[in-house]
């Protein structure tokens, strides 16, 4: 490599380093907003324990299914989106929408709301591929999707897009790129569960992965017409080994942040913070393994934290839940959602609805997207019948 191509090198290192540090003192001088949390369960007599598993798409043969979302929709009922095409990453990769109003008995027919050809037309440029879809909701009844694209290479060379519906998924708006780093705006990434924020915007964890790999928080704040977007993004503390954070707001300024490990520690980090997210202390790992998997994490209404995860260092054959009473710091093992040999279980995602059950999807081997619901009194149900 000769000098300039060195220096070119160093100054991009520079950049892509140094950008989260200046936005973050940029975002001081803000209003950020501060975290809502909710929905509350509904008050009244205690519930019997409640659990139902289902599938939300169908099973092609020869496709795959990935990384799967819900929300609920503001007047009723849920939306789901995910991924799926030949294999991870292909250029057939198309994004999915599944829907349930509150009186249907099942799950609409998924039709596919972004690929690379609608992200090309939207977004006025070359769409290898497309990928990693979060779907969310505001109380006035958008829907939101902010899903990956990929001009060139894999997923380090990713950028992030933001879509919106006001006819819960049937049509959408023209996509928007999001700008969040100074250098070819590559390597951010979504996955998990955005939390509400006061001022009617959101923190959504993301993630870089090039030249080292970060979590961060995209703070978003659409706008009313969805004309005017304004986001930024800050760094979370911890160094360079820990990606794809799960929010967990526990008031409207603490908040826990789990991360999904990328080094040699295959353990779940660990890290709150005390300011709405704005700062956040360095990570510790945690006695739970991880596999280099996704994970997910949710508050209980009696301020017990609900972790969905993969319970190995090495696989991702079994997803399991646990509890913890002490803001995660220690965890109890309550269930094995699945579990079979040399199959893959994988990125749990979480969301608690206004009636107060909560909602799991995840990666069923590749080949559905899983949904299972339960309230919390099955919560304690399953932790009562493993204590000893």
């Amino acid at each position: 490599m000769n000098r300039r191509l060195l220096v070119i090198f160093f100054i991009a290192t520079l950049g892509l380093y140094a950008w989260p540090a200046y936005d973050r003192f940029l975002a001081r001088d803000r209003d950020p907003g501060t975290f809502v949390v909710g929905p509350i369960p509904a008050t009244g007599a205690p519930d019997s324990p409640f659990f139902q598993r289902e599938f939300i798409s169908p099973d092609v043969p020869d496709r795959i299914v990935h990384v799967g979302s819900i929300c609920e929709l503001p007047y009723g009922g849920l939306a789901a989106a995910w991924y799926g095409g030949t294999r991870e990453g292909a250029r057939d990769v198309s994004i999915f929408l599944s829907t349930r109003s509150a009186e249907a008995a099942a799950w609409s027919r998924p039709k596919v709301i972004m690929d690379r050809v609608l992200a090309s037309r939207d977004l006025s440029r070359y769409i290898k591929k497309v990928g990693n879809p979060v779907l969310f909701s505001n109380p006035q009844g958008r829907l939101y999707l902010i899903y990956v694209s990929i001009t060139v290479g894999g997923w380090s060379g990713s950028s992030l897009n933001l879509t919106w519906s006001d006819d819960h998924g049937q049509t959408w708006g023209r996509s928007r790129r999001l700008t969040l780093s100074p250098f070819f705006n590559i390597s951010e990434l979504v996955r998990n569960r955005p939390v509400s924020l006061s001022n009617h915007g959101f923190a959504v964890p993301i993630y870089h992965e090039c030249l080292g790999y970060f979590p961060e928080i995209l703070w978003l704040h659409p706008g009313a017409a969805g004309l005017k977007i304004r986001f930024a993004k800050t760094r979370m503390d911890g160094g360079a080994s820990f990606i794809q954070p799960a929010l967990a707001a526990l008031d409207p300024s603490n908040a826990i942040a789990f991360y999904r490990p990328c080094g040699d520690n295959r353990a779940i980090g660990r890290a709150v913070t005390r300011d709405a997210g704005l700062t956040w202390s360095e990570p510790q790992l945690l006695s739970l393994p991880n596999p280099d998997a996704a994970l997910d994490a949710l508050p209980l209404s009696d301020r017990r934290l609900l972790l969905a995860y993969n319970d190995s260092p090495v696989t991702r054959e079994n997803l399991c839940l646990a509890v913890s009473t002490d803001r995660g710091r220690e965890w109890s093992r309550v269930n094995t959602l699945e579990n079979e040999p040399e199959a893959e279980f994988s990125y749990p995602y979480m969301i608690r609805t206004r009636d107060g059950r909560i909602h799991v999807v995840y990666t069923w081997d590749r080949k559905r997207i899983a949904h299972v619901v339960f309230n919390e009194a099955w919560v304690t149900a399953q932790s009562e019948a493993k204590s000893p």
